[in-house]
């Protein structure tokens, strides 16, 4: 994101730079040419020698007054712009602070519960009444917690690592169609009772990207379908191409998304349930997905409706 505004804060004071150079040309020729008009009043009676310095003195004052119109005309003009283009190129600094501020509170409000648990849990151990049971149940919470707390903590380093594009996974040709059935496989051993309905996998489908990025994309896109769909969902893998791309759609018959929620599923932490009967997860899921698409030059992109479904597209450079 810094390395964006600062390319995008070079090109601007670049073309600032040119603007300035221009208008004062401009205004500067327009006054100048108009100073130096043939409307000198110089007297019969006086020589060459003095008529000259007379019209170079008159000249030299219009000049100046040239210069001095310029200047005034071309500061408050560049200074309109420079306040223009400064608002618009710190919009998404501001937006991005925000979305900052909101992350660091979703995080914390999230750990909070897990380590909540945790300490009411030690304290009802170290109790004179608790029991041998009660212990073994406490410290059996205690792990659940801890477990959470990892996860949250794995899927945090994961994104800061992704967002600063710093994992080092090699962009390389693979084929998507081959990936997407690997993924489909490991995921049925992983979950015996969640399979996909319909497969639907071109042929010879080349493009550029991470494989084992695309594979953690296509689980967490099949896991989310399944989760949030309910017990009788029905999901529909397919992979197609076009001209310039190659992509994968997971599209499923749940409840969808509603189109306020579906601006924002993408968002660390969002979650389009979060009552108590929500299936588990932090939200960072489709944060790190999309992510992980954007990192290798991909896509990640979701259309949903209420009561009739959704469905998640990666798509990816092809490969010719």
């Amino acid at each position: 994101m810094f390395q964006q505004a600062r390319r995008r804060l070079t090109l601007l004071y670049i073309g600032l730079f040119a603007l300035v150079l221009g208008v004062f040309s401009v205004v500067f020729y327009v006054g100048f040419a108009t100073v130096l008009g043939p409307a000198f009043d110089v007297a019969p009676d006086l020589s060459t020698e003095q008529a000259a310095g007379l019209a170079y003195r008159v000249a030299l004052e219009r000049v100046g007054i040239a210069l001095i119109v310029a200047y005034i005309l071309t500061v408050g003009l560049v200074g309109t712009v420079a306040w223009i283009l400064a608002n618009r190129t710190l919009r998404p600094i501001r937006e991005a602070h925000a979305r900052q501020r909101r992350f660091v509170a979703d995080a914390s409000h999230e750990m909070r519960t897990p380590l909540a648990a945790i300490r009411a849990t030690a304290e009802g151990n170290l109790e004179e009444s608790a029991t041998p049971e009660s212990i073994r149940l406490g410290m059996a919470a205690i792990v659940a917690a801890t477990d959470r707390l990892t996860r949250i903590t794995n899927d945090l380093l994961l994104l800061a690592r992704t967002d600063d594009r710093i994992l080092g996974s090699p962009v390389q040709p693979f084929d998507l169609s081959v990936t997407v059935a690997e993924s489909i496989a490991t995921f049925r051993l992983a979950n015996p009772g969640s399979r996909p309905s319909r497969i639907n996998l071109a042929p010879d489908l080349r493009v550029s990207g991470d494989p084992a990025n695309t594979d953690r994309i296509v689980t967490n896109l099949l896991d989310n379908a399944f989760r949030y769909g309910g017990p009788a969902v029905s999901v529909t893998v397919t992979t197609s191409a076009t001209e310039r791309e190659v992509s994968v759609a997971i599209a499923d018959d749940g409840p969808g998304i509603g189109p306020v929620d579906l601006e924002r599923i993408f968002e660390p932490f969002f979650r389009v349930r979060s009552d108590a009967g929500s299936p588990e997860g932090n939200g960072l899921g489709l944060a790190i997905a999309r992510s992980l698409a954007e990192r290798t030059g991909g896509r990640l992109t979701a259309a949903s409706q209420v009561g009739i479904g959704s469905t998640f597209r990666l798509a990816l450079p092809r490969l010719h």
